[in-house]
């Protein structure tokens, strides 16, 4: 081909195109990371001290309730699921709450007072607890505990290894999930936690 000539760029537009290349990847990496600066800003300091107060009632530790109810609701007291969940810990009234009815010899709370954020902290707590005391001599039990308050207790049956220092084997892909995800936020909270406590006892010495 002829008549082609060479195309020349304007020296004073580099330094403008470089900015908008960086101002534009600047942008992406902003809207790919808009999810993970949310999840940093949800729940802090939401419900602390009634978080606390049950999970302590129940010889739980208040980071992990605090990494099941980011995971279960992301501290949303009035969330409902699609099974028909309810609150912060989403308490299934013919589950958890049916359970707990039956062991403490009471009424079944009704949907509406499940939203009750002492209530339904009270419930989701005692319901965990219970799996944290069956799986406790299981080097994994904590994750057998959550898979269990997701799938039910014969699944995680099902998913327990054969001796107890074994790996659980979770076959359902969205429990496994789960597990992981809150396994990940409650390390990010208790080391969050010891940080704050070890702050507290510097100042302390001052």
């Amino acid at each position: 081909m002829t008549g082609m000539g060479k195309i020349k760029l304007d020296r004073r537009f580099v330094p403008i195109a470089a900015a908008a290349v960086v101002a534009i990847g600047a942008m992406v990496f902003a809207l790919c990371n808009l999810r993970a600066i949310a999840d940093m800003l949800v729940g802090r300091g939401d419900y602390d001290a009634e978080i606390s107060a049950a999970a302590r009632k129940h010889g739980l530790d208040p980071d992990l309730v605090r990494a099941l109810i980011f995971q279960e609701s992301r501290f949303r007291a009035n969330k409902r699921g699609k099974k028909g969940e309810i609150g912060l810990m989403q308490v299934l009234p013919s589950g958890a709450a049916a359970e707990w009815a039956r062991i403490n010899k009471c009424r079944r709370p009704s949907s509406l007072a499940l939203y009750n954020v002492e209530l339904n902290l009270d419930i989701g707590c005692w319901y965990l607890a219970r799996a944290m005391r069956r799986w406790r001599t299981y080097a994994h039990g904590t994750e057998l505990a959550l898979a269990e308050y997701n799938a039910g207790a014969s699944r995680a049956r099902e998913w327990a290894p054969k001796r107890p220092n074994g790996v659980p084997q979770i076959k359902i892909a969205s429990t496994k999930k789960y597990v992981s995800d809150i396994m990940k936020r409650y390390r990010k909270y208790a080391a969050e936690t010891a940080e704050a406590e070890r702050g507290k006892a510097a100042i302390g010495k001052k």
